[in-house]
């Protein structure tokens, strides 16, 4: 384990593992939780790193804001997702934010796939999926964002955790190969 990896390996992991609790017990993540993190994330940065740390940790906060942002502007993630991978990228960094945001929803996909099917809910999500392709690739068609049936969402702050802490520990894109940056 690199430096790196082992000053920020107990931080996200007591984070994560907290947020993925309240985000399953309460549907939530508290910002109790995640400003004073993503402020931690920035000062030990800023300690450890100097200029160059606080930087890193400010684009990693920032680059979590700019991949998760839009989802919460179009009502498809909740604030406290964003505010999580932002605290994420600020203990991180940049490329710590986005395999993070890359793994969540590969993760989070999967599993809303599994449950979909489990509910019978896949016929559904297929018609509005569909309705909105159309809706995008036909020239004077509005544009028909799908909208989540809250009865069938999942508590996205659990793969985000998951993705957060398998990273630090073995990270998977860079096993599969796809980790562009």
């Amino acid at each position: 384990m690199s430096g790196q990896t082992e000053l920020i390996l107990w931080p996200v992991t007591g984070i994560s593992v907290l947020a993925a609790a309240t985000d399953l017990w309460k549907g939530r993540i508290y910002n109790w939780m995640t400003l004073p993190a993503l402020a931690c994330g920035i000062a030990v940065s800023a300690v450890n790193g100097g200029a160059w740390g606080a930087l890193s940790a400010l684009a990693g906060a920032a680059l979590g804001l700019a991949l998760y942002g839009w989802m919460f502007w179009l009502g498809q993630l909740g604030g406290g997702d964003v505010k999580l991978l932002m605290a994420l990228g600020a203990w991180g960094g940049p490329a710590y934010a986005a395999d993070v945001a890359l793994l969540s929803v590969l993760l989070g996909g999967a599993l809303a796939l599994g449950m979909l099917a489990l509910r019978g809910g896949l016929p559904a999500f297929a018609r509005k999926l569909f309705r909105f392709g159309r809706s995008v690739a036909l020239p004077g068609l509005e544009v028909e964002i799908p909208r989540a049936d809250r009865s069938q969402t999942l508590p996205f702050g659990v793969p985000i955790a998951v993705a957060a802490i398998w990273i630090i520990r073995a990270n998977p894109l860079e096993l599969w190969g796809i980790r562009p940056w």
